[in-house]
Order: structure tokens, then sequence, then C-alpha cells
């Protein structure tokens, strides 16, 4: 069934495609020929992808992976286009009582503005993510953790899409902030770890006097849940399950939380359990809380938490598309958010994951988070 998803079903929109935007042309049946061609390969990117989990990728550049994977973005615009195409035509025919002109202009725009979004988009996916700095201000924060910094690295979903190169200018972008902390909230990487260990190598040079701390994401459940749980801590990262650790800043207490997936349910594991994560916290210290998604986030600002750091969403990638992301998300999508005394940060994605390559509008991150007192 799985494979008739992934191989069988991306055909039906190639042939949607080709009937509604390119048969009703002039172009020469070659070019035609040729377009029918490139949409169909496009559309088995995702049955190539599953070759990331076992390393076969290894036989394929890097360009080549690139290449591919922009070919598959544009086929994705182009099928949006034509149905946004489908639409104001049916609604010109509706009230003009007549069809629109011009169907070859019409299809040599529309894949041409759909190829070079998709480059723009897939640029935009891989470049190097951009810093963002974010103040919090703390009530009762103590004063040698005024000032201390936090940098926030997310879904980075190392592949070979996004792959060993990249993670190192990451990790040289985030040593540079000389953070005092460093935090990943999950889905760190796609794949087994005998084929994908080698892309996440670079985390273990991640440098902070209080350490790294780490979180599960959703993706993690997916392949090598418990090879990777073994693998993680290698890396020289504390994995936070359901759990915290209190870190001594200059005689102040910070306690640093973490809680599990609620994908964990669907995989019989351990789900989030914020009651047991803060079990033994001190009153009047100072809370943290990562998580990589954001479902349960009002549920947590009921307990003595000044920030919570997630990720998840990816922002939404796609500007105006992040609407529906934001939707699905109970109401948070990127950036701040500010419930009740907790204050909420939804990270854009440090990456992104290889089945949606492309990115308009909603760039990726690197985040420096520095705790400040409150007025």
């Amino acid at each position: 069934m799985q494979q008739v998803l992934i191989h069988v079903i991306p055909l039906f929109f190639v042939l949607y495609v080709y009937v509604s935007l390119i048969s009703k042309t002039h172009l020469h049946v070659v070019i035609k020929g040729l377009l029918l061609v490139l949409i169909a390969i496009a559309s088995q990117y995702p049955g190539f992808c599953r070759s990331f989990f076992v390393g076969y990728d290894d036989r394929v550049p890097h360009l080549g992976i690139i290449l591919y994977s922009w070919l598959f973005s544009t086929q994705l615009l182009l099928i949006i286009f034509t149905l946004a195409k489908d639409v104001i035509t049916w609604l010109y025919r509706l009230l003009r009582k007549k069809t629109l002109p011009h169907p070859t202009t019409t299809a040599v725009c529309l894949v041409s503005i759909t190829m070079f979004l998709a480059a723009f988009g897939s640029y935009s996916a891989l470049s190097q993510p951009p810093l963002y700095k974010l103040d919090v201000p703390v009530k009762n924060l103590p004063a040698s953790l005024d000032g201390f910094t936090i940098v926030q690295l997310s879904d980075i979903h190392a592949s070979p899409l996004l792959d060993k190169e990249r993670l190192i200018r990451v990790v040289d972008q985030t040593n540079q902030l000389k953070p005092d902390l460093i935090v990943l909230t999950g889905d760190i990487v796609d794949g087994k770890t005998e084929a994908r260990l080698q892309d996440v190598l670079p985390l273990k040079n991640l440098q902070a006097p209080y350490g790294v701390f780490a979180v599960e994401g959703n993706h993690e459940h997916y392949v090598d849940y418990d090879a990777w749980m073994q693998a993680y801590p290698t890396l020289n990262m504390t994995v936070l399950h359901n759990s915290h650790q209190i870190l001594n800043v200059d005689g102040a207490p910070l306690a640093i939380v973490g809680i599990t997936d609620p994908m964990a349910v669907r995989y019989h594991r351990e789900e989030p359990d914020i009651e047991k994560a803060m079990k033994g916290i001190d009153e009047g210290v100072t809370c943290i809380l990562l998580s990589h998604q954001v479902k349960f986030s009002r549920q947590y600002a009921e307990y003595p938490i000044a920030l919570q750091l997630s990720g998840h969403t990816h922002g939404g990638q796609i500007l105006g598309m992040h609407w529906l992301a934001q939707l699905i998300n109970k109401g948070f999508v990127k950036d701040r958010y500010q419930i009740g005394d907790m204050l909420l940060y939804v990270n854009r994605g440090t990456g992104l994951w290889y089945g949606f390559p492309i990115r308009l509008g909603i760039p990726s991150e690197i985040t420096l988070v520095t705790l400040k007192k409150a007025d």
C-alpha cells in the first residue's frame, strides 16, 4: 500500500497537469513529451528519498540530489498553479461564458514561473540559516542569569540533501556566538544510524560552558529510534526524556526541562509527561522547557515555566501556506507567543525535511536567546 502512495498516486497528479495545462497548447509534440517525462520523473522523488534511509544515495552526487529536489519542487508548484489556473478558468467561464484565451502562453508562463520560484525556494532552503536574536524578559530572574545566552537549533533534518558540509557550517556559526548553553529541539536527522550517523558527527563539535541538551522530535520515531537515542549521547548531547537537569550558574539554579514527542504514542513509547518532567524542581527556580511540538503548550503554561523552546512547524516554509500550518498546530507556527507568564518561541527550523525541500518567504534560522531580568 505504501508503494502505491509513493509511486502510483503522484502519477495521477502528473496526468492532471499534462491534460489540464500542457496537452491543450500548440507546443511541438516533442516538447510536450519532454515536459511529461520530466514531471513524471519529478513525481518519483519521494520514492528516491527512501534510499536516504539505507545509504544508497552515496551513489548519487550531491549536486544531482539538489537538482532532483529542485525538479520535484517545480512539479509541486506546477500542480498548485495549475489548480489555481483551473479555478480561475472556471470562474471566467461562469462569468463571461467563454474560456480563457492563449493556453500556450499560459502554460509557458506557469512552467517558467514555477521553475524560477522552485530554484529560489531551493536556494533559500539549502542556504546558511540566518541568525535571529530573541530577548526574553523573565520575572524574578536571578542576577547571575541576567544575560545568560542559549542557542537553539531545531529541525536540522540531516540528510543527503542537507548534508554534513552544511551542518559543519551551522556548528561553526553556533560556536562563534559563544553561547552559555546550546539546545536542539528535535528532528535532528532522517534515516538509519548506519547510513546517517556520519552526517550528524559535526554536532559533536558544539561547544558551550553549560553543555548541549536535546529532545526528540517526531522524525526520531520513524526510523531507528533506539539506535539514535544511544547515538546522540556519543555526540556530547544530553537527551532529556520527560526529565530535567539543574544547572548551577554562578550560584543560581536554572532548570532545563525536556519532554518526549507526542509521536511516541503511535509507537507505544513514553508519551509527553510534563508532570514527571517538572517533578523535583524547587519553587522559584527559573525553568526552560524543550518540546519539539507545540500541541500542548497551553497546558505547559500552567506550570512555572519561563520559556518554552519548540520547532516542528518549520514556520510553514511558504508564506501563505504558513496559515495552514498554524491552524494544524493549535494556532502556533513561528516566532514568539506569550501564554500567561510563559513565553513560547517556535523556531522556523535550522533545516527542513527533504520531502518538502522548499522555502519561500520564510527562511530557516539559528536562534540566539538571551535571558533578561524583567522590569
